[in-house]
């Protein structure tokens, strides 16, 4: 998952940036849609900065969760290796950033889904995913992004 629309305000340190109303309100909706579609997970490793812990407290899930710096603004290799260290968890979220967060989702499944905004991966855009650590082939469960989710 990739962090919902967050404040910009020029000079302020961007991993300080808080969440817009805009983007409590998008994971609030993707909290309730991640509930009802039964994509609740065990564990959640979330970047470090504000925007992401304030876009995971949002979604209201009950899951155990690990602030993690390393995954502030990490390439694909990074997250990658984030996910495969907690392979042990039944369902996991990663809640990150863009480029980052889109291009492992590209190198992850083999067929994208049939959504536009799978290219664009805009703020809160959510993918699921059955994972096979073994062999790190991924099947395509969901896709969403808080523009499908009724306000």
């Amino acid at each position: 998952m990739r962090h919902t629309h967050a404040d910009w305000i020029p000079g302020q340190d961007d991993h300080a940036r808080t969440l817009s109303a805009r983007g409590q309100d998008e994971a609030r909706r993707l909290g309730s849609w991640l509930k009802k579609s039964g994509h609740l997970p065990h564990h959640a490793l979330v970047s470090d900065s504000k925007r992401t812990y304030q876009s995971f407290a949002a979604l209201k899930l009950t899951c155990a969760v690990d602030l993690v710096a390393q995954l502030y603004l990490a390439e694909p290799p990074s997250l990658r290796a984030a996910i495969n260290a907690q392979c042990h968890n039944d369902c996991l979220l990663l809640l990150a950033h863009n480029p980052g967060i889109a291009e492992l989702a590209s190198i992850l499944i083999q067929t994208p889904p049939a959504h536009v905004a799978f290219y664009t991966y805009p703020p809160g855009a959510t993918l699921v995913l059955n994972w096979e650590p073994q062999d790190g082939s991924a099947q395509l469960i969901d896709f969403t992004t808080p523009a499908d989710l009724a306000p």
